[in-house]
């Protein structure tokens, strides 16, 4: 395992600064700040970063894993789902396996009157089927969406019927080197904390 996926050892906060410094029991200095504002410690970023993994686990090995007891660790779970930071749990689907292996990101430029309403056309997209994401971007094409077909005859019958919302421009993926599964955004998090810790220690 990486130095992100290496877990501090139990830690008592201290506060430094309107930050929280991690200090170990004996009190040695880790060099680890965590904002206040995204209401999660360090202790609850490597509880992420192992359920981001495997959200099947079970509370006994999460605790193991982070050094926190069952009780504890199901605790810190359940204030993160209550405050919003871990809003659900999923499945990782094989897209090739279902018969969809073919992806494609198609920019969308709305036609005036469908760029007025986009709710109208949030339900319009949703009642298509076979988009995976949307998002509204700045820029000429307004809307970035993400595609899962068949085949490309059945890419093709998909972007004509996006044709009548308004103008495309379809990029066919060839690979994804990263996908959203390997990204461990609280590895990110923490790796942050002990890169500013360490500024903040240096004379």
């Amino acid at each position: 395992m990486g130095d992100h996926g290496r877990l501090p050892p139990p830690v008592r906060p201290c506060r430094s600064d309107g930050m929280t410094a991690l200090f170990p029991s004996k009190g040695r200095c880790l060099g680890m700040f965590v904002s206040q504002t995204s209401g999660a410690d360090a202790v609850d970023l490597a509880i992420i970063s192992e359920l981001s993994r495997n959200a099947r686990v079970s509370l006994a090995e999460l605790g193991r894993r982070v050094s926190l007891s069952r009780p504890a660790v199901a605790e810190r779970v359940r204030r993160l789902e209550d405050s919003g930071v871990i809003k659900g749990y999923g499945v990782h689907l094989d897209l090739d396996r279902l018969g969809l292996g073919l992806r494609a990101h198609v920019s969308l430029r709305p036609r005036l009157r469908a760029a007025r309403n986009a709710q109208s056309l949030r339900d319009r997209l949703l009642a298509m089927g076979h988009i995976l994401s949307c998002v509204h971007v700045t820029g000429e094409n307004c809307y970035e969406l993400t595609l899962a077909v068949r085949d490309a005859q059945h890419l093709e019958q998909v972007i004509e019927h996006l044709s009548g919302m308004g103008d495309t421009t379809t990029g066919v993926v060839l690979s994804e080197p990263v996908q959203p599964r390997d990204v461990d955004i609280a590895a990110w998090l923490l790796q942050e904390d002990r890169d500013r810790g360490t500024r903040q220690d240096r004379p």
